[in-house]
């Protein structure tokens, strides 16, 4: 497919100009979530307007923050499939929000449709696109250039929303579902402030309040090395590890350095000595928080 890439804070926003005059936009985003290096990141937008596709680069050091607000605030309708991660994630890195969106998602689900987008577009237009689509969801969006195949794969996100959204919205009128909807879709458009990382690797609710100190010092410590490394976190120390150290937290270094010696050696001896700190400062914390 023939596409356009955006690749500066000018570009966009001369083009969200020319777009402003369009009723609607397909839109997708391809991100990076602690795959192949630390921490998430938003890679590439996808968009088609009926008459072309086009590619933002947020990748690019001349694209801000500055010119994705032109694109997500302009007034054309953005058509979307499951926008919740999409926006959550836009929120928590650059503090925006996207306006005007209708998400297919919405509609599919209240007509008992719950798989993946190119199911529905082969369930409602019968169209089946054949993709590897575990192959491709493990790609590097980070690279550039992007791979012809990769980037033909992204921008089928959006090549068919705007017929779903036509046909989607045509069913649901006929069987009465636009109030249901209509309340589905603003509930789908409320973006929820982000938790710290560490309520989000276990039954936090479920921890006492010993464990929860434990799991917030030693997620923060693993988090730290793979920062500074710039690599995903679970490669410094699994989840699960996290959990097992502070539900039993050893009694000594030398039960520590045997707890952590399945860990990789190149983050053995910083990952030693950073949750030996973590694990004093949680009996710090603590100790503090009972004393009158």
């Amino acid at each position: 497919m023939i596409y356009t890439t955006l690749d500066s804070d000018e570009k966009i926003i001369a083009q969200a100009k020319r777009w402003e005059k369009y009723p609607s936009l397909a839109v997708d985003f391809e991100g990076e979530f602690n795959l192949h290096i630390y921490g998430e990141h938003l890679c590439l937008i996808q968009i088609y307007d009926t008459e072309g596709f086009w590619i933002i680069d947020p990748r690019s050091r001349n694209v801000t923050a500055k010119g994705l607000e032109a694109f997500f605030s302009l007034p054309s309708e953005k058509i979307w499939f499951d926008i919740q991660g999409d926006a959550s994630l836009v929120y928590r890195l650059y503090g925006l929000k996207i306006n005007n969106v209708f998400d297919v998602r919405v509609l599919a689900m209240e007509l008992g449709y719950k798989g993946n987008l190119l199911g529905l577009v082969k369930e409602y237009l019968g169209i089946n696109v054949e993709i590897n689509k575990k192959k491709n969801q493990q790609a590097n969006w980070l690279k550039r250039p992007i791979d012809v195949d990769l980037m033909e794969y992204a921008l089928l996100d959006v090549k068919y929303l705007h017929a779903l959204k036509d046909v989607l919205s045509s069913i649901v009128a006929k069987e009465g579902l636009e109030d249901r909807v209509r309340v589905s879709m603003a509930r789908a458009m409320i973006v929820k402030e982000p938790l710290p990382g560490w309520k989000n690797i276990c039954s936090w609710d479920r921890l006492n309040r010993r464990e929860k100190a434990y799991v917030r010092n030693i997620f923060i410590a693993r988090d730290k090395i793979a920062q500074s490394f710039n690599v995903p976190a679970a490669r410094v120390m699994d989840k699960h590890h996290i959990l097992s150290l502070a539900k039993n937290p050893p009694k000594s270094r030398k039960e520590l350095v045997e707890r952590l010696s399945s860990e990789p050696q190149r983050f053995r001896s910083l990952l030693l000595d950073k949750v030996a700190f973590a694990l004093e400062r949680a009996e710090k914390e603590l100790e503090n928080s009972t004393r009158p």
